[in-house]
Parts: structure tokens; sequence; C-alpha cells
């Protein structure tokens, strides 16, 4: 997936209790900013549990925990990553998180061999790579200094999000301003929380599993089918509600708080090429880039590339898609799907029963525009 620049009993004394369950937006490594005097370890501290699972979405359940210094912990690790991904499990120093990644990704052609974990003194524990519904356990004796410990997994790609932190004898902030766990944490933790604009892919309902979650800045909100190339639905309100998704393995739909205010026809794809009634296209999904936190949807139509990327304007009430079709050498059409009572309005082109006819050369750039009272 592109991105910017087109880029897991035995009887212990004592079991913590975590924070229960918590697609692509990635946010600079936040280092510990909480602070903490300097606590001496006391003998006969009981050991300590946590079970921590990997899971789809690049996301480590729980995203924090806390422990006190100087006990012995023991970390039981299962990857239930529905989506059949591989990943490790490094805990390492307060404020080494950045360098343990680049480090990891420095390794190159190493990298599998050392089950992608750098050699560093900054690193407390790790694990070796589980693939999918695999376990492991790893112990680890605390330091006597508190602090915030951050983990992470470290395989190719995965250490920009894939990251959580281990409280050690330091107060947890709250959910919402903790700044040593991925924002993705935090969306799925507060119910329509994050902020905006806020990217995640998951299940959603009336869509196909490659669904993208999409809060734009303002109130609307948009489910984008990575499998269909195409918008589906726009709501208002409260970005998507993903408790229920991440709470259970994955393959729960999350919710959409309110009803869609409009919705494409089910299996009608928006572009034809040469003829208005030329039959549906076949695509192919390409990825997308993010721009100041909007993504811009890449695929094929055909032979052709196309860029779709989705903004709105709440002050008019509108929302906007705007195109990019790359070396078409037809006539485009554009069907554009029924508003119910809202309007279609393009720049460019000429609209005829719903559906806008652009030349190769208005189609290399164009906007469509659909404003209804429904959005006001």
């Amino acid at each position: 997936m592109h991105r910017k620049k087109f880029v897991p009993l035995s009887l212990l004394r004592l079991t913590l209790f975590v924070v229960s369950s918590t697609s692509l937006t990635p946010r600079s490594f936040s280092e510990p900013v909480l602070s903490a005097k300097k606590a001496p370890a006391k003998p006969g501290k009981p050991n300590a549990t946590v079970k921590m699972l990997m899971r789809d979405g690049l996301r480590f359940d729980p995203p924090r925990f806390s422990a006190e210094p100087g006990q012995k912990l023991v970390i039981e690790l299962e990857n239930e990553d529905s989506s059949h991904q591989s990943h490790n499990f490094l805990l390492i120093r307060p404020g080494k998180l950045k360098e343990i990644v680049e480090s990891a990704m420095a390794l190159g052609e190493r990298g599998p061999a050392q089950s992608f974990v750098p050699q560093s003194s900054d690193i407390l524990a790790h694990s070796t790579v589980l693939d999918p519904e695999k376990q492991s356990r790893i112990s680890v004796d605390l330091p006597s200094e508190p602090g915030v410990y951050p983990y992470v997994c470290t395989m190719p790609g995965h250490g920009m999000v894939m990251y959580g932190a281990l409280y050690l004898g330091v107060t947890l902030p709250a959910i919402d301003k903790d700044p040593n766990i991925p924002p993705t944490a935090v969306q799925a933790l507060l119910p329509g929380g994050g902020g905006r604009p806020f990217i995640q892919r998951m299940f959603l309902p009336n869509a196909g599993p490659a669904a993208i979650a999409v809060s734009l800045p303002g109130k609307q909100n948009f489910c984008w089918d990575a499998g269909e190339c195409r918008l589906r639905y726009v709501w208002s309100g409260a970005g998507v509600d993903p408790s229920e998704h991440w709470r259970g393995n994955g393959k729960d739909l999350a919710k959409v708080p309110t009803s869609p205010w409009w919705s494409a026809p089910i299996g009608d794809f928006p572009f034809r090429f040469g003829s208005a009634s030329a039959s549906a296209p076949k695509v192919k999904f390409l990825g997308y880039r993010v721009e100041a936190g909007v993504p811009e949807f890449h695929f094929k139509v055909g032979d052709v590339e196309v860029f779709e990327k989705v903004t709105a304007d709440d002050a008019r009430g509108a929302i906007e898609l705007h195109y990019k079709v790359h070396q078409s050498n037809q006539a485009v059409f554009y069907r554009a799907a029924d508003a119910e009572g809202g309007k279609w309005a393009s720049p460019v082109g000429l609209f005829n029963g719903g559906v806008l006819e652009l030349t190769p050369a208005q189609a290399a750039q164009f906007s469509v525009t659909l404003t209804g009272p429904s959005i006001h």
C-alpha cells in the first residue's frame, strides 16, 4: 500500500488486567514524555504475566499495560492476525523506539536469519518471528528504573505503526492523550474517537472485505471499497465505531453510527470507456498515498490508470470526487449514481441522463460534486 511520496498458564501470583482490544494512518514516533523518580526494586515482588495478541491491522492487543519495577514479567504471545501476516515482539528501553526500528530496517538480507531483530543492548527481550496462529512465551526481569518502555514489531514495514508501551512504575495517562501508542489504538478504544482526518482498513457493512473507512476533516465520512475500486457510501457525524471488530477476532463488522446519506448502487461501477453502455471493465487496486491526512486511491480500470481523491465542503453541503485518468485514448463516461434529490455537477464535460461524458483530455483531471439537502 502506497504512502506519502507515492507511499500474541501457569499459576502465578499476579495476573495483570490489561485494556481490552484496541488501516493505515502511521504517525511519527512519540518518545516517552512522562517522567518518574528512580525507585529501587523491592525483593520478593510477585511475578506478572500478560497475554499479548498480534492482530490484523498491524496491531498489538493490548496497546499498553502496567507493571512494577523489578518484577519478573512473562509475556504470552499469540499471532491472531486474520490477514495472515507474521510478526515479532521486541521490548526495548525508553527513548529507543525509532532507533531500533531503523536498525531492523537496515538489516536488509540479514533480517530473516535474525528474526528481524538487530543487535542492541537496548533490547530487553524479544521473540522470534511468529507465523499466524502460532504462540510463544518470553520472560524478562524488568529493570528497577521506572519509565515508559516501548514494545514493537520490527517486521519490514510494521514498526512505524505496530508498537505499544509498558508503563513501568508510571501512571497511565488518559487513552486519548497517550503519546506512546498508535493512533489506531485510540480510535479502536474510543468508538468514534481519534482525530480527523483518519484512515483505517476493516470490515464494514455493505462493502467487500477490503473496505477502507475515512473520516474527513469536518463531519463527513466515507467507505471506499478497495476490492471494487469505488466509493461505496458516505455518512455524516461520528466516524466508524470499530469496537466490535477489534473485540472479536477481526472478522466482525465495524459499525457505521448513522445511516449513509448516499450509497452507490450494487455492482454498478461508474467508469465506462468508448461508450456509456459498454460492459463494466475489470478493476485492480494499486494502493493509495496520503496527502494532508487524506488518501488518494490508485487503481486500474482495464488498462487505464485512475486516481481518486474524496474531499468535502461542509459549508456548501457538498462532497467532491477528484479524478485523474491516465492514458485513455477513448471518450470517458462517468455514471453518477442517483443522489435521492441531490445534484451532481462537474465544471467540465456534459451530463446527459446522469452520465458525464468527457474527452480524453478532459478526463485527464476532473472532478464531480454532489450536493444534497441531507448533508447540510
